[in-house]
């Protein structure tokens, strides 16, 4: 006879929008403002650039692609050793330091003369963009909402979308019409004079600030003293759950599979017979169905936990490799982009929020600064391996056959794991009182 089930704590209930104050509104237009931010360091901002920097030092796709790899395993590695610093400082000050270093790196690039340079300039690039905003951002959303904390990450996680529908096509014109060097400039004077004022008003009185604490201000949905949860979970301890290596596989797929397409988007044209300038036009069905697939899975991670959404996150990656693997149509590119954009759309708010469940908020920014640094390294061994494989005659619509099969591999893992996700996170709930 087995042993009846115990009863778990009732999940914290998913309030209306409507309840948001202004001040958690600002926080979360600060949130998307920074992921925006991030884009010149994302392979989807630096890719448009691939052409003019093999041109410009003499790479093929395979070393380019290499370059691009070792650059961005520094990044990951620094990560690693830095990103704990979102638990010691304030997300204010430290989101303009980072935007202050990512503008530095665009002057760099802009001045590029030798292709050692241009290794150590991709590194910083990655490290303060795609590696540092975008740990900052989404562990403050994490941080300082928890019952709206799914809708938070998927609206912060905008800045990300509406970046990627806009700037590839932007991009693209501009070097055509002014040079990319110039473009690099551009960017820089950009992020120093729209962008950091921006955020520093943005983040201003935050809920765990000096200000904040003197007048006895409580964020009505936020961390405080009395509601940190997973005290014991530090990092070394996480590195030590196996659990944690369980999840982390699977979540690395997107990151290296959606940045790998991406990077070689001119070898995919080249071979499917498309042209350069159509694909990157259509890059708003990316955009606009992660927008929508991370709003919709904000309410149902609020709503039912992020977890039980960990089998399908990678699904529509999986069919995405499919059809680049077999059609060749025109009409192919918005399907393989909306497929993308699906999985991106999920990966914000439904694992954004799974490290809350499972491991609790009180060392968020530490263990967040671990899985940011795997995804940035699975996104550097992406763009390497393909292009390594492209150098040695197995194309990119052969080689999305094997990445397909991993997506569905690790969807049929999470699922299996529901079970030890349950107890892990009714635990944690149960904290809470």
């Amino acid at each position: 006879m087995s042993a009846p089930r115990l009863a778990h704590p009732p999940r914290p209930k998913s309030p209306p929008l409507s309840e948001l104050t202004p001040r958690q509104v600002q926080w979360i237009v600060g949130g998307a403002a920074m992921t925006l931010a991030t884009l010149p360091g994302q392979t989807i901002f630096i890719a448009q650039f691939n052409t003019a920097l093999r041109e410009t030092f003499g790479l093929s796709h395979g070393q380019f692609g290499g370059l691009y790899t070792i650059a961005t395993m520094s990044s990951a590695t620094l990560l690693v050793f830095v990103g704990g610093l979102v638990d010691r400082f304030s997300a204010r000050g430290l989101a303009v330091a980072a935007i202050a270093g990512l503008a530095l790196t665009a002057v760099a690039m802009g001045l590029l003369g030798h292709v050692v340079l241009l290794v150590m300039a991709l590194a910083c690039l990655r490290f303060f963009g795609q590696g540092m905003l975008s740990l900052i951002a989404m562990t403050t959303m994490s941080r300082w909402f928890n019952r709206f904390r799914g809708r938070a990450l998927s609206f912060a996680g905008l800045g990300f979308t509406m970046g990627d529908a806009t700037l590839p096509f932007i991009i693209t014109m501009s070097i055509a019409a002014f040079g990319w060097r110039q473009v690099w400039f551009g960017t820089a004077c950009m992020l120093v004079a729209v962008v950091a004022p921006l955020i520093w008003v943005l983040f201003r009185d935050p809920p765990d600030g000096k200000r904040a604490k003197a007048s006895g201000t409580i964020n009505p949905d936020g961390a405080t003293s009395s509601t940190l949860t997973g005290g014991r979970w530090t990092r070394g301890k996480v590195l030590r759950d196996p659990l944690f290596y369980s999840v982390l596989p699977g979540i690395m797929g997107p990151p290296a599979i959606g940045t790998l397409f991406i990077f070689h988007q001119a070898h995919l044209a080249e071979l499917r017979g498309w042209d350069l300038t159509v694909l990157t036009a259509l890059f708003p069905f990316l955009s606009l169905t992660a927008a929508g697939t991370s709003v919709f899975a904000g309410f149902l991670v609020d709503k039912f936990g992020a977890y039980r959404m960990m089998p399908v996150v990678l699904l529509p990656l999986a069919t995405a490799c499919l059809v680049v693997g077999t059609l060749s149509p025109v009409w192919a590119i918005p399907l393989i982009f909306m497929c993308i954009g699906l999985t991106m759309g999920l990966m914000n708010p439904v694992v954004g929020s799974l490290w809350v469940e499972i491991y609790g908020n009180t060392h968020l920014g530490a263990i967040r600064a671990m899985v940011t640094a795997a995804m940035v390294a699975a996104s550097a061994l992406g763009p390497g391996l393909a292009g390594g494989l492209i150098d040695i005659g197995i194309d990119l619509d052969w080689q999305a056959f094997g990445y397909m099969s991993y997506c569905v591999f690790w969807s049929v893992m999470y699922l299996l794991l529901q079970r030890r996700f349950e107890a892990r996170s009714t635990g944690l709930i149960a904290e809470l009182g």
